[in-house]
Order: structure tokens, then C-alpha cells, then sequence
């Protein structure tokens, strides 16, 4: 299912960060993007939906406003889009150009999201990845483990409320996002790190940099 071999030799490497609402993936990724630029790496930071100027745009409908806006295939064709123009704009040429690119979500969002919890067939998303989007897959993904109630609750304390189409949603959907990024994770041990996110951010930033050292054989 997740195979890069069909493009052409990278320089660089792509990492992402998943898991449900709240549970800090953008502080992990300042946080990790200064420890890489402290070591002298050249680091890029994006995120989905968003990454280019029209895509951002296209966030605002995505993340705001009524929770029925969209049904779970329209999300899915909206998402595709926004992602091709990510891959093409963004992620491929920051990655050709030997970058560290860290990524708030990618497809594993989208399987999770619309595909297991939404009820859009896997054998649909993966197609559409394949055919649209490359069939990119992250070198690496963080997944960050936290209890929906935990995220939630750290969720509705950030100052950006407006983003909370999806935290509106109820928390017997946040579980059912737990529980599919649960079951992503153990049918692909190899790509997706699970680090329990229940822990000080400092902490968890240190776990994720180990990882990482390891992985890229980076010498502190």
C-alpha cells in the first residue's frame, strides 16, 4: 500500500505528524524544527489542508463553520486536490532540494477521517492517491497518541477557536479518530511511530528527536 518506488530518488526526507484534535502536533513541530535547525538542517514546515496560498484558502471551508458542510466523499475530492497542488508546489520540491519537510497530516488523515471513520471506501482513497497524488507516503509519521477527551479539552483552550468544524463533532466520533489511527498505526509499524502524547511537551519532542537520530543516524 505505501510504496515511494514510483518516484524518482529524493534527496531529502519527509516526515509527518498525525493523530486526533488537540494532541499537539504543530508544537511538536516547532519543536522539532529547531532542534533540526540547530543541528544545521534545512528544514520546511507545512501543513494540510493548506501548504500553498489557494489551498489555505480552501482550510477556511474545511475547518470552519457547520459540522454537515461537507459529507465525507465531498471532503475526500477536496482534500485530493488541495494535496496534488502540496505534492507538486511544496513537498517534491522541497525534498528534491535535500529539505527535512515536516507535515501537519497527510493521507493517513484522509484514511483515518473519510476512509475509516467516514465510511469512504479504502480501495476509493488509495486509487485516488495513487492515480492524483504519486502514491507519496511519508518516510516517517508520528503518531500521537492522546485521549479524545484530553485533546479536546486542549483543543478548546488554544487560542484559534474558529477552526473547530471537526471538534464539534462529538466525542464518540473523536474516539472512533483514536481508534482508526490505532489500527493505521499496528498494520504499519514500520512507518508510523506511536508516542504517547500524554506527556510534557518537552518530553515528547526529546522522544520524537530519538526517534529520528536513529532513523537518519544524526550524531547529537
Amino acid at each position: 500500500m505505501q510504496n515511494n518506488k514510483s518516484l524518482k530518488l529524493r534527496k531529502g526526507f519527509f516526515i509527518s505528524f498525525e493523530g486526533g484534535e488537540g494532541v499537539g502536533k504543530s508544537t511538536q513541530i516547532d519543536l522539532l524544527k529547531n532542534v533540526l535547525a540547530n543541528k544545521e538542517f534545512n528544514v520546511l514546515t507545512t501543513r494540510e489542508p493548506g501548504g500553498t496560498k489557494e489551498a489555505e484558502e480552501l482550510r477556511k471551508l474545511l475547518v470552519t463553520g457547520d459540522k454537515k458542510a461537507w459529507d465525507s466523499c465531498s471532503e475526500t475530492l477536496i482534500f485530493n486536490a488541495i494535496r496534488r497542488e502540496h505534492i507538486n508546489k511544496i513537498i517534491l520540491p522541497a525534498i528534491e532540494n535535500g529539505a527535512l519537510v515536516l507535515c501537519d497530516r497527510f493521507i493517513d488523515s484522509t484514511i483515518v477521517y473519510q476512509g475509516l471513520v467516514g465510511e469512504v471506501s479504502e480501495k476509493d482513497l488509495l486509487e485516488l492517491h495513487q492515480k492524483y497524488c504519486y502514491n507519496l507516503y511519508p518516510d516517517i509519521t508520528f503518531f500521537l497518541d492522546l485521549s479524545p477527551e484530553k485533546g479536546l479539552n486542549r483543543a478548546l483552550k488554544r487560542q484559534n477557536t474558529v477552526e473547530n468544524r471537526f471538534e464539534n463533532l462529538g466525542l464518540n466520533y473523536h474516539q472512533k479518530i483514536l481508534d482508526g489511527f490505532d489500527s493505521l498505526q499496528k498494520r504499519n509499524p514500520d512507518r508510523i511511530i506511536r508516542i504517547n502524547a500524554d506527556n510534557d511537551k518537552e518530553f515528547i519532542s526529546n522522544e520524537i528527536s530519538n526517534h529520528l537520530n536513529k532513523l537518519l543516524n544524526i550524531n547529537d
